[in-house]
């Protein structure tokens, strides 16, 4: 079975429930068929052939959505453009994955108008829609057009889903690949995990421009109603919406839900008697956020591990008992991101490969049916990561002896700063090319709000040696996006470094989050 099947199953045996709610509009399980079997007709009408990439560009809107599904049914991996990224970036994700076709919002028009000429140099169809897009074609007026079902071509489990896009350590985004089968267990084996049942109401705030999409379409496993921002997140819209909607189950990383209980506390006037379970996860909570949220919305909660070269699967989860436990008698267990879900096994293993005792730390490997099938046009990166059906994480963990999963250090030194994953190396490039950066390191640095802040650790030129920490980090402007451009510059004159030359990352990152003023915020997190 294939997303594509679940999607029509839904449309014929639901076909008055709402299957997305978004704002003030709705649109049903039948709706959702058959307007994405318009726009399938119409990218069919169009010349699009099994396997061209079809890519959208906007803030979130249930036509987010009708595309997916259209590229399900018609075999075209699924592309989203990241609204924050730079041109560089976007035209890198266009040229890589070889897109023939762009959706773009009207909001996000100015994104692309002063590119418009070299997207048509790229053979790409630009199709617009909401008032004013400006695009050589109207959405609306192709569903208008198109009429009946679109040739469903044959797909395998191996084929395309969608290539969701991620910083890279090359300095641009890389493309992970992602299946038919890996989205469809996704899709059951999040449904099975987390409990969500038929009558639930599931509320995605998160960008669905890269594989976060996946969460917004696991009502294709049991026809339930999913409930997503209209344009973008904020806060009092979130809560409010829980009440208007009757949200069961909502999804806030750990930013979020620090907000989201600061807003409770100060203005005691939400609605949330309908809401159940809350998911968070993305970034490290601390206990005291766990203590507050549980106090603030009296729900059940999950916290969960993933990453996109899983399809977003949630790979472990700390369930509601496991926080009772740790609330109550076992405050360690807060540190753990829970128990490997059965549709994966884990294994923890050493640079060379092999398998690690128990409670040993060194890096996670997973092997499942939602991994993905490597990395667009880098084949070294794909060998690296997939080993005989393992996937090395690069994160690294350990096991205790009852199962539960401890993350020591996610992905090397990758930084979480408002659960956006942040790669060192891909600011390090920018940053590099500043005339008065000679040498430069970038780490995570606690911060109280967004979990970990990217710092810029630098040494200055000596024909520049004037430069400022502003003029460091108004270099990024237009060559990264705003998680990525460092929060703080410090200036230093040599980096530390090991005998074989490699700047000891560790080191700095001990010395700014425990040197009293070298960053201005606190980083001693409660």
């Amino acid at each position: 079975m294939l997303p594509r099947d679940m999607i029509r199953r839904c449309g014929r045996n639901y076909p008055d429930k709402n299957a997305y709610l978004c704002g003030e509009r709705s649109a049903t399980w039948q709706q959702m068929d058959r307007r994405s079997d318009r726009f399938g007709v119409a990218l069919q009408k169009l010349g699009h052939r099994s396997g061209d990439a079809v890519a959208l560009l906007t803030f979130e809107t249930i036509e987010v959505y009708e595309h997916f599904f259209a590229c399900m049914k018609i075999g075209a991996p699924r592309v989203g453009l990241n609204t924050q990224y730079p041109w560089p970036e976007m035209v890198h994700v266009l040229k890589d994955s070889e897109t023939r076709y762009l959706l773009v919002h009207a909001r996000c028009r100015q994104l692309v108008a002063d590119h418009l000429a070299e997207i048509a140099t790229l053979g790409i169809t630009l199709i617009g829609y909401g008032p004013g897009h400006g695009m050589p074609l109207d959405y609306e007026q192709l569903l208008a057009d198109a009429d009946g079902e679109p040739a469903w071509p044959a797909l395998t489990g191996d084929d395309l889903l969608l290539i969701s896009y991620t910083s890279g350590t090359t300095g641009v985004p890389k493309g992970v690949m992602l299946t038919q089968e890996g989205g469809a267990n996704c899709i059951l084996h999040s449904l099975i995990s987390f409990g969500f049942a038929r009558d639930d109401v599931w509320y995605v705030p998160a960008s669905s421009a890269w594989v976060v999409v996946m969460m917004g379409v696991f009502g294709l496993g049991n026809a339930m109603t999913v409930a997503i921002p209209d344009g973008g997140f904020q806060i009092q819209n979130f809560l409010q919406e829980v009440g208007r909607f009757k949200v069961t189950v909502g999804l806030l990383v750990p930013t979020m839900l620090q907000r989201a209980i600061a807003e409770v506390q100060s203005n005691p006037v939400y609605d949330l008697s309908s809401l159940r379970l809350m998911v968070y996860g993305s970034s490290p909570a601390t206990p005291k956020l766990i203590r507050d949220a549980k106090a603030s919305f009296k729900v059940a909660l999950i916290q969960t591990y993933a990453m996109t070269e899983a399809t977003g699967g949630w790979i472990s989860y700390l369930t509601n008992a496991d926080h009772d436990k740790a609330l109550r008698d076992e405050p360690g267990l807060l540190k753990s991101v829970g128990k490997i879900g059965v549709h994966y096994d884990c294994s923890i293993r050493d640079e060379q490969g092999q398998s690690l005792p128990v409670g040993e730390a060194g890096e996670i490997w997973l092997r499942g049916n939602t991994l993905m099938k490597g990395y667009r046009n880098l084949s070294k990166a794909t060998a690296d990561a997939l080993t005989e059906g393992w996937l090395r994480t690069n994160d690294i963990g350990r096991l205790d002896e009852r199962g539960y999963l401890y993350l020591m250090d996610r992905q090397k030194f990758m930084i979480i700063t408002g659960a956006v994953n942040v790669f060192p190396t891909s600011v390090e490039a920018v940053l590099v090319e500043h005339p008065a950066v000679e040498e430069v390191a970038v780490v995570g640095v606690p911060h109280p709000e967004w979990g970990e802040a990217v710092v810029a650790v630098v040494v200055r030129r000596a024909s520049h040696a004037t430069a400022t920490a502003a003029d460091i980090a108004g270099f990024c402007d237009g060559r990264l996006s705003r998680p990525e451009t460092p929060k703080h510059v410090v200036f230093v004159a040599a980096l530390p470094k090991t005998t074989n030359a490699k700047v000891k990352k560790n080191e700095l990152k001990k010395w700014l989050s425990n040197e009293p003023g070298l960053v201005p915020w606190s980083t001693t997190i409660e």
